[in-house]
């Protein structure tokens, strides 16, 4: 039933007419059921108290905080345990020897370079240098040797092949007017191979013999520009390596 209330009534004489149970009924709802959020330790919690008047009112009382959790130990894994210790061979294995291949194969000479024949008119000739070297002097634009000058290199190469111990340096010159670099190369090649050739057929080894082809002379080169110098050079002794005391083993 619906009472009339003046409005200068107080709040709690408005509350006071209202029934018990509608009171009770708005008041006293339980907090605890609603969700609750995540509060600090130190955090109260409310205790419901009665008022002389049928209302509820909430108390705070302080709630215990709770006891921290300790970390989960981290599990240690142990070495495995090995029931032998691998021995050690004593020698190390034997060198894998390859069988020889099934078919026969065949094998081929090197292919000795052709040989030089003499030019009737061919401005050459040889002259003695010292630390007993050979220069042989040539036209200007031509490797061509006369048979004089072929004479003289073969008879020299039959000597070097007596001293097993050398090594002969072929060392080619050219010159030609301008200022191309490569034509003077390709001569001065040209005349280091004819020597070459002709001191391989008079027996000097292939291992021995070191063309360079250096082309057009410096500036400061005094000595004919068309030219080949054989040098002779001596091969380095092989010195053994010192021990730890510091003497030869």
């Amino acid at each position: 039933m619906y009472r009339p209330i003046p409005f200068s009534l107080p709040l709690a004489a408005f509350l006071a007419c209202l029934p018990l149970s509608a009171a009770q009924a708005q008041v006293t709802s339980n907090l605890d059921d609603l969700p609750q959020a995540k509060t600090a330790p130190s955090a109260k919690k409310t205790a419901p108290k009665t008022h002389p008047a049928g209302h509820v009112v909430h108390k705070t009382a302080e709630k215990s905080p709770a006891p921290a959790t300790a970390p989960a130990a981290t599990p240690v894994r142990s070495a495995p345990a090995h029931a032998t210790v691998p021995g050690v061979p004593p020698a190390p294995p034997p060198p894998v020897v390859l069988p020889p291949p099934f078919v026969p194969v065949q094998l081929h000479p090197p292919v000795p370079p052709a040989d030089v024949t003499a030019v009737a008119d061919a401005a050459s000739h040889t002259a003695p240098l010292p630390d007993g070297g050979l220069r042989v002097l040539f036209r200007s634009g031509s490797e061509a040797l006369n048979a004089e000058s072929l004479k003289a290199i073969q008879d020299y190469g039959t000597e070097l092949s007596h001293h097993p111990e050398q090594r002969v340096l072929l060392i080619a010159h050219a010159a030609l007017p301008g200022d191309d670099v490569s034509m003077p190369r390709r001569i001065a090649l040209a005349r280091a191979l004819a020597v070459r050739s002709i001191f391989i057929h008079a027996g000097v080894a292939t291992t021995r013999l070191y063309p360079r082809a250096l082309g057009r002379p410096d500036a400061g080169d005094t000595a004919p520009a068309d030219r080949l110098d054989v040098v002779i050079e001596t091969n380095p002794v092989d010195t053994p390596a010192p021990s730890a005391n510091g003497m030869p083993k």
